[in-house]
């Protein structure tokens, strides 16, 4: 194995490792006023590291498709990591909101009309068409069935 070869393994062994550390769940978080939910700042940080080191991987590559692939790969585990940084969840004494690259989207506890969960989400249907849904994908059982009865709790004494 050439040099540039083994730099090359060695670099796609990190990404792959960068992700799989990345995909790791969110962790929840009890404060006074409430329920946080959030990735922890290692899995966005593992993320980036793993994009640059898919772009890192195929940029001596002789083919542009091999090029291509790695830049493709790499600016998705960008937008990855990006997503793993800035998502987080407040389940607080007035509301629910949620946080993503696009911003805050809230919705107060008065407003829910009707909480929908799913497999891979939990939905609030609100008054007026105000909307949210929540991913609860990669929560563990335990933490899923928290943050539901958090959410049921706060519906249930805004109603009252």
């Amino acid at each position: 194995m050439t040099g540039r070869a083994a730099l090359r393994a060695a670099l796609l062994a990190l990404a792959a490792a960068g992700t799989a550390f990345a995909l790791g769940p969110p962790r929840l978080t009890w404060e006074n006023a409430g329920l946080r939910v959030e990735h922890p700042p290692q899995q966005g940080a593992a993320a980036a590291l793993a994009a640059a080191a898919a772009i890192g991987a195929s940029w001596p590559a002789r083919r542009r498709a091999a090029r291509a692939a790695g830049l493709a790969l790499g600016l998705a585990l960008a937008a990855f990591a990006a997503h793993r940084l800035a998502w987080r969840v407040e389940a607080k004494d007035a509301f629910l909101r949620e946080r993503t690259l696009a911003g805050w989207n809230a919705l107060a506890w008065g407003e829910v009309e009707a909480v929908e969960p799913s497999a891979q989400a939990l939905a609030l249907r609100g008054r007026g068409g105000n909307d949210l849904e929540v991913s609860t994908r990669g929560f563990t059982a335990e933490d899923r069935t928290r943050f539901e009865r958090t959410v049921a709790r706060r519906v249930k004494e805004a109603s009252r």
